[in-house]
């Protein structure tokens, strides 16, 4: 009885290919791993920002208030971007946080939510809205670094 053994070369046909597809497998894990944000690397970036409010009364836009403040390299999103005002009988809850994104519902009389979006580390809006209509919105420009602790 003569026993069959491949040619060397197809033995290294197959570990090539197996290796390729490895490597294949490899490379998406990795890529598909760095495609999910984390929400510990929130993208906005420190220094000094205006932030423009506008609130709603009955689906009438008030007049804006320009806020200025610091924001430094280890503040929090939620304190620093998404304090945004809401009636008094409504309490936060249902946080969620990505890399470029806040956002959260609100338990009142009337269901409710917001959001804050960064397009850029320098940019973003966000709103307020309860029972589907917008109560104030909200649009931050990072216009310089911060020039003092008291800024």
């Amino acid at each position: 009885m003569t026993s069959f053994s491949p040619p060397a070369q197809t033995c290294r046909g197959h570990a090539i290919a197996r290796a390729i597809a490895v490597a294949v497998l490899l490379a998406a894990a990795i890529a598909g791993a760095s495609g999910r944000a984390d929400p510990g690397d929130f993208q906005a970036m420190p220094g000094l920002w205006k932030i423009v409010m506008r609130s709603f009364d009955h689906g009438h836009a008030g007049q804006p208030t320009v806020q200025w403040h610091c924001v430094d390299e280890g503040a929090d999103p939620w304190a620093e971007f998404a304090h945004l005002p809401v009636p008094a009988s409504c309490k936060r809850s249902g946080e969620h946080r990505s890399s470029t994104a806040l956002a959260w519902t609100l338990a009142c009389p009337g269901a409710g939510r917001g959001r804050v979006d960064f397009d850029s580390a320098e940019h973003y809006t966000g709103s307020v809205s309860l029972q589907g209509h917008d109560v104030v919105q909200v649009e931050g420009k990072r216009y310089a670094a911060c020039t003092s602790p008291s800024d």
